[in-house]
């Protein structure tokens, strides 16, 4: 009987260890893979106009009047920007298109414009980081047009442990990473958390 209870102890302990192995590269929760080309560099998931704003981004609404209105905002923590008299405008998640159409419906209903049109443009974006198997992670400007490589080279590259074959993506609106396999370059956006696996041989 104690033999067995020695053998059933063994077994657990094989057990969940070989578990926690393949959970090592794995730590954030992850969905499915899915296609790089979902992140073509200069597809439409990656263009200026389909960008949803986030927190940190700094950018320009000119409201045009007699007179056009420019100011500067950038998007605070609670995704908002400030514009007086109406006060926070919650931005984040939108396109630049939709925060203008946001703006102006304020104005109107504020009684300050008639039929105000708005343009926003975003001056800077926001951050991106770094984790995992890369020299220096940590947080990086971003720069429009950036690809996975860039970011890499950003963070001071691969370290030797890195898996150079896939890399796991967060969305800045997103809960969740996902996995990518590299057969190309991809596109990077702002507010992404990149993750960087290491190579299991």
């Amino acid at each position: 009987m104690r033999l067995f209870k020695l053998a059933i102890s063994v077994f657990l302990i094989v057990f969940a260890a070989t578990a926690l192995s393949a959970c090592a590269d794995d730590d954030f929760m992850s969905v499915a893979p899915k296609d790089p080309g979902e992140r073509a560099l200069g597809g439409p998931a990656a263009s200026v106009a389909a960008y949803r704003m986030s927190v940190g981004d700094k950018v320009r609404v000119t409201v045009f009047g007699t007179t056009p209105l420019i100011n500067e905002y950038t998007i605070d923590e609670t995704g908002s920007i400030s514009i007086a008299p109406m006060g926070p405008i919650v931005v984040k998640n939108t396109t630049p298109a939709e925060a203008a159409d946001l703006i102006a419906k304020d104005y109107a209903q504020a009684g300050l414009y008639r039929d105000p049109k708005v343009t926003v443009d975003v001056l800077t974006y926001g951050p991106f980081y770094m984790l995992g198997e890369v020299t220096k992670p940590g947080e990086f400007q971003y720069r429009p047009g950036m690809s996975l490589f860039a970011a890499v080279a950003s963070a001071g590259g691969y370290t030797y442990r890195a898996n150079r074959g896939r890399v796991f993506i967060r969305r800045a609106n997103e809960a969740v990473e996902t996995e990518y396999d590299l057969d190309s370059d991809i596109a990077i956006l702002p507010g992404d958390v990149i993750r960087v696996p290491e190579l299991h041989l």
